[in-house]
C-alpha cells in the first residue's frame, strides 16, 4: 500500500512534552518564539505574531482543545514562518479543524519549515488554508513537509483543505479515514504540489469549483481511496500531472465540462478497475 502502510502508527501519540522539559531561549531578545516558553500553543502563536518573530515548535506532541489559528494579517507583506522540528499537533479533542491559516485579505510568504504532523478527528477538514469565500488569497507560500491525519470516518472528513492559494510550493501527505478528500483544492493557481493523499471511502484529490489553472502536480502517490482524482468543474484548466501513481478503484472522475487533464506517464496500480469515469 505504498506510503500508507503505516498510517495507523500516526495515532500512537507520544506523551506531551512539558514546557520545561527542554531548555529554550525564552528571553525577550530571543530571535525566535519557542513554543515551549508559553502555556499554550495558541499563546505561542500570538506572541510570535505580536513580536514579528518565527515560531519554533521543538520535537514533541502539543495537545490542543480548540483550533490553532494563525492569522498573519498584520504581516501580510512579509509573511510568517513556522519552524517545525518533528513536532506533532494533536487536535483529536478539538472536534473541528486542528489548524487554520488565514488572513484578512491578500497575504504573502507563509512558510512551514521542517516536518509538522497534525492529527485530528473531525467530520470536516483537519487543516484549512484560507477562507471558504476566497476573500484571503495566500500568495507565494511554502510547505516543506506537512503530514495530516484525520481519523474520522465521517462522509465529509477531509485531510487538507486549500481554499485559495497562489504560487505555492506544497509538499504534503494528507490522509482521511472518511468519505471527503485527502486534499481538497478549491482555488489554486501556478503552484506545485508533491506528496500523497488518501481518503478511505472518498477521493484522494478533489479539484473544487474555483479557478484552478497553471499548476503542476509532481510524483503524487494517490491510493487507499475509492477515487484518486475528482475533476468535474469547468474552471479547472491547463494543469500538468507529472508521473502520478493512481491506485484506486476509479482513477479519475470527470464531468461534461472538464478540460483535458494534462498527464505525463500516468502509472496505474493493481486496485484500478476504471481509469476514468464520467459523472
Amino acid at each position: 500500500m505504498g506510503c500508507f502502510a503505516g498510517i495507523a502508527a500516526f495515532f500512537a501519540v507520544a506523551a506531551l512534552a512539558s514546557p520545561s522539559a527542554l531548555a529554550a531561549d525564552c528571553g525577550a531578545n530571543a530571535d525566535e518564539a519557542n513554543a515551549k516558553c508559553y502555556p499554550t500553543l495558541q499563546a505561542a502563536v500570538d506572541a510570535a505574531l505580536s513580536t514579528d518573530r518565527p515560531l519554533v515548535l521543538p520535537r514533541g506532541t502539543y495537545k490542543i482543545s480548540a483550533p490553532l489559528v494563525i492569522d498573519y494579517s498584520r504581516h501580510a507583506g512579509t509573511g510568517f514562518e513556522l519552524i517545525c522540528r518533528g513536532a506533532t499537533i494533536d487536535g483529536t479533542a478539538v472536534g473541528g479543524p486542528a489548524l487554520i491559516i488565514e488572513c484578512t485579505a491578500d497575504c504573502f510568504y507563509f512558510h512551514q519549515e521542517g516536518t509538522l504532523s497534525v492529527n485530528a478527528d473531525t467530520g470536516g477538514p483537519a487543516v484549512v488554508f484560507g477562507k471558504a469565500d476566497f476573500s484571503d488569497a495566500h500568495n507565494s507560500g511554502k510547505l516543506d513537509h506537512l503530514i495530516v491525519n484525520n481519523r474520522s470516518a465521517g462522509p465529509h472528513a477531509t485531510g487538507c483543505l486549500f481554499n485559495y492559494v497562489l504560487n505555492w510550493d506544497i509538499s504534503a501527505v494528507c490522509v482521511s479515514a472518511g468519505g471527503g478528500s485527502g486534499i481538497d483544492f478549491e482555488q489554486m493557481q501556478f503552484s506545485t504540489v508533491r506528496g500523497a493523499a488518501s481518503a478511505t471511502t472518498g477521493t484522494a484529490i478533489t479539484l473544487g469549483s474555483g479557478y484552478i489553472f497553471a499548476n503542476t502536480f509532481e510524483g503524487l502517490d494517490l491510493e487507499a481511496s475509492q477515487v484518486c482524482i475528482s475533476d468535474v468543474y469547468d474552471k479547472t484548466t491547463n494543469n500538468t500531472w507529472n508521473s502520478p501513481y493512481l491506485n484506486c478503484p476509479t482513477g479519475l472522475i470527470y464531468g461534461s465540462k472538464t478540460s483535458a487533464l494534462g498527464v505525463n506517464n500516468w502509472q496505474l496500480g493493481g486496485d484500478v478497475r476504471a481509469s476514468s469515469q464520467m459523472r
